[in-house]
């Protein structure tokens, strides 16, 4: 694990609702039976939804943004995906939806209520550690000893003992807020590493939640770049960053420089966070995305994320 000074943290997704719970697209149930095996699983169950119009039309929408990104470059294990979602952070409005592949996590997006009563489409990202993946928070508290190793998945899973909150703040900042034995523990959404918090963070910045998002203009220009180790080089320690603000500007930075680092500070500056930029993804009268390397591909809001960190040659 790297130090906080330079450990890499992650976001953190800020949503619930009230007129919306658990929603399916009928995930096969896989039995997890140890750390290592244990992959995707329903939760426990959530209160029946009194808004039959609201789920339909959020269903909907998560199939059309399943099958428009199913055909871009590394989305091609969510094509016949399955996909769970859960609620975000009490009166947030928002939804973490998890894709699985026969049994395989294989991607997630990070989605809120827009004011006009539509969806807006906050983050995606794709790999076998999606963002709020109970798998991954599984296996950390059996690695931080905070359950017994001899703690079988399913029956993690069915512990209402356990009290699990997911909390996306805003752009990079998600956490999974744990109730354990009477104490209180914050957890990294998508390394699962244990953070240095004592209380909910707040958010840095609000979300635009006035426009709803779209992709059906067909398919998106991108550019997708091979990962690195940040902590190969450490420019963020005594370097200067890039004036880079706008799309524009990145573009011309990756032509440039070749390898950039994103870095943004957490929780009052006690987590330095560098992430590889593996490029960016815009899409025709859409929105644009940041793509960063976290434990897999995380395409994050360009503006938002601009704004919350610097970028570094």
């Amino acid at each position: 694990m790297k130090s906080w000074t330079t450990w890499t943290a992650t976001c953190i997704i800020l949503c619930s609702i009230g007129f919306m719970p658990l929603h399916t697209s009928a995930v096969d149930n896989i039995v997890g039976t140890s750390p290592t095996q244990a992959q995707v699983k329903e939760p426990k169950a959530a209160a029946s939804t009194p808004d039959l119009t609201s789920t339909s039309s959020f269903g909907s929408t998560i199939s059309k943004w399943q099958s428009t990104l199913a055909k871009e470059d590394g989305f091609a294990g969510w094509l016949n995906a399955r996909w769970n979602s859960y609620p975000l952070g009490p009166g947030t409005h928002g939804w973490v939806v998890i894709l699985s592949d026969q049994g395989q996590e294989v991607g997630y997006m990070i989605v809120h209520a827009t004011d006009s009563g539509g969806f807006r489409l906050t983050e995606y990202g794709t790999g076998k550690s999606p963002l709020f993946s109970l798998a991954t928070l599984y296996r950390s508290l059996i690695q931080q000893e905070l359950i017994p190793s001899t703690t079988l998945y399913d029956d993690f899973v069915q512990n209402e003992t356990i009290i699990e909150d997911r909390l996306y703040m805003d752009t990079l900042t998600s956490i999974w807020k744990i109730v354990l034995d009477g104490e209180t523990y914050y957890l990294d959404a998508k390394s699962g590493e244990m953070l240095p918090l004592t209380e909910d963070p707040p958010p840095r910045t609000a979300y635009d939640l006035s426009v709803s998002t779209d992709l059906s203009h067909g398919t998106a220009q991108s550019l997708l770049r091979p990962p690195f180790d940040p902590y190969e080089r450490m420019p963020w320690i005594k370097g200067t960053p890039l004036q880079v603000s706008t799309l524009p500007e990145l573009k011309i930075a990756l032509e440039q420089q070749g390898d950039l680092t994103y870095v943004t500070e957490l929780y009052d500056g006690q987590v330095t966070m560098p992430l590889t930029v593996l490029g960016y993804q815009q899409w025709i009268y859409g929105d644009n995305y940041l793509i960063l390397e976290h434990d897999g591909p995380r395409y994050v809001g360009l503006d938002a994320s601009l704004a919350l960190g610097k970028i570094y040659p």
